[in-house]
């Protein structure tokens, strides 16, 4: 599935910016989930600006035109485990990430 391939480039271009072009690619409501966790939560960057690495990739499809995506993220010394949801848009071929979150 195409969004899934795509998504340790999705969850890095999330904590490390800029956060304009993925706007267009998110929900309003994922959006400000987004910059909420990468400016004052535990996505921010603490400091110099630390090695950002991904882990293995998780996915699940809980129905056609859905797709929940979970990985690991590395910034520096810390880590977390990133999800997001994305969403085909009906009538079209495009994805769009109608959530996130991190544990």
């Amino acid at each position: 599935m195409y969004a899934a391939s795509n998504a340790p480039a999705c969850c890095v271009a999330m904590v490390s910016g800029p956060f304009g072009q993925l706007q267009r690619h998110s929900t309003l409501d994922a959006y400000q989930q987004l910059t909420a966790l990468v400016h004052t939560g535990p996505l921010r960057q603490r400091g110099r600006a630390a090695r950002i690495r991904l882990g293995r990739t998780y996915d699940t499809a809980p129905r056609p035109g859905a797709l929940e995506v979970c990985v690991r993220v590395e910034i520096g010394s810390r880590h977390h485990m990133v999800a997001f949801r994305l969403e085909q848009r009906p009538q079209t071929t495009l994805w769009k990430c109608t959530a996130v979150e991190t544990h």
